[in-house]
């Protein structure tokens, strides 16, 4: 679904990943971690095109995005930031609504199909009862199920996510990252996100990549366990990590 190919990416004389080969697959949850200031957001940016300072190729289902259309990118690939959005008056339906620009005509009206699926994506997190209430008067987990909900009206078969789980107490960190693995496993999506979460990521997730130094490394979880990178870049015992089955 994703494929990085000699793929290399920086600022100023700060090289951050350096020739790197790695691949996404749909149906799959992964989780993006490593030290701060390893650039975890810019690698995430670069794949969405919003970052095009990089040499090598990235492609989604075959299609290198250098060469895309942002019409044509946003019907593949939708990204939910960090940012949190708290404009008062904006109702959760109308953010969410954004979600479907790519489809709507050049005025921007939708039709009934547009608003079948900005309902429907408002359901699937769980979010329904909330469509008329504006987004000044939510929590925060409740403002990043909307930001999902608006990812899935773009309908497109990736999902990257900047720290999704900044912000949020334990529950609702465990309880958006098991949306995002229904999300990957029961709609085949392809989803990708960082975090500092190493219990989340490897307890939740099908795959982790994890950048060390200019490298990125991508296995399956229970590999990446066994491979050691984790607890030597972290330097942590061989402890805590194991998978649990949630």
């Amino acid at each position: 679904m994703i494929k990085l190919r000699d793929f290399s990416i920086g600022y100023g004389s700060k090289m951050l990943l350096s020739h790197c080969n790695v691949s996404f697959t749909a149906g799959q949850l992964t989780a993006l971690i490593g030290r701060n200031g390893t650039g975890k957001s810019t690698f995430l940016r670069a794949i969405a095109g919003l970052n095009r300072h990089y040499r090598g190729t990235v492609t989604i289902d075959s299609n290198d995005i250098a060469t895309m259309q942002p019409q044509q990118l946003a019907r593949m690939l939708a990204f939910v930031t960090t940012e949190r959005t708290r404009i008062p008056n904006l109702r959760c339906e109308d953010v969410v609504a954004i979600g479907r620009a790519p489809y709507t005509n050049w005025i921007g009206r939708m039709q009934p199909i547009d608003r079948e699926i900005v309902m429907h994506s408002l359901d699937v997190v769980g979010m329904s009862d909330y469509a008329s209430r504006t987004m000044d008067t939510m929590s925060d987990g409740e403002c990043q199920r909307i930001m999902i909900a608006r990812a899935l009206a773009q309908t497109t078969p990736v999902i990257l996510l900047d720290e999704p789980t900044s912000f949020l107490d334990i529950p609702n960190r465990y309880g958006l990252v098991s949306l995002l693995r229904n999300l990957a496993h029961n709609e085949g999506k392809c989803i990708l996100f960082s975090t500092h979460e190493l219990e989340v990521a490897t307890g939740m997730c099908d795959s982790i990549a994890l950048i060390d130094d200019t490298a990125l490394y991508h296995k399956p979880v229970r590999q990446m366990i066994e491979s050691g990178h984790i607890q030597r870049l972290f330097s942590i015992p061989d402890v805590g990590l194991e998978r649990t089955d949630l």
